[in-house]
């Protein structure tokens, strides 16, 4: 399990190994020890291949959904923040077909950075979304996914924040 001090070197080791990821050809290639930034190759293989002999769209949507979130949660922790972060949604629009490997590269922004400070010392949450391209080889786009992460602060016995601008 991924626990808030968990180091980045662990958490490639453990997502690399993780089934999910293990067999459908998703190979995390770096996570940043600051967590700022994360590499992810999706490769085209006999297990990832869909009638069409392209990659399935689900594993290059498997391969898009944890960055994010893992990324805001182990950044803000180094800052000694308690947060429950999830993914809260994942659009996608796939671009051409992916028939080689393609790469994904996750990174975080100071402004997103300071909007989750901001929502978390603030009302105690934030929802925030960032866009990712799997991208192939030769440069061009294969799918564009839009993630929002869900932050929320962790408290003990605390319930759920509403508002009418909530949207959970």
């Amino acid at each position: 399990m991924i626990k808030d001090q968990t180091p980045a070197w662990k958490i490639h080791w453990m997502l690399n190994l993780w089934p999910p990821f293990f067999f459908q050809g998703i190979r995390v290639r770096n996570i940043d020890p600051n967590f700022q930034f994360a590499d992810v190759d999706v490769k085209r293989s006999l297990l990832t291949r869909n009638i069409m002999g392209t990659t399935f769209g689900g594993a290059l949507m498997t391969a898009a959904d944890p960055f994010y979130p893992i990324l805001y949660w182990r950044t803000l922790a180094n800052e000694g923040h308690s947060l429950r972060v999830w993914l809260r949604s994942l659009e996608v629009d796939f671009q051409i077909p992916a028939d080689q490997t393609v790469r994904l590269h996750f990174s975080l922004t100071s402004e997103q950075l300071e909007k989750a400070r901001e929502g978390i010392n603030g009302v105690g949450r934030v929802d925030l979304v960032d866009v990712v391209n799997a991208v192939l080889p030769g440069g061009k786009v294969a799918a564009r996914f839009q993630i929002t992460s869900s932050l929320r602060r962790r408290s003990c016995g605390s319930s759920p924040i509403r508002s009418d601008e909530a949207i959970d």
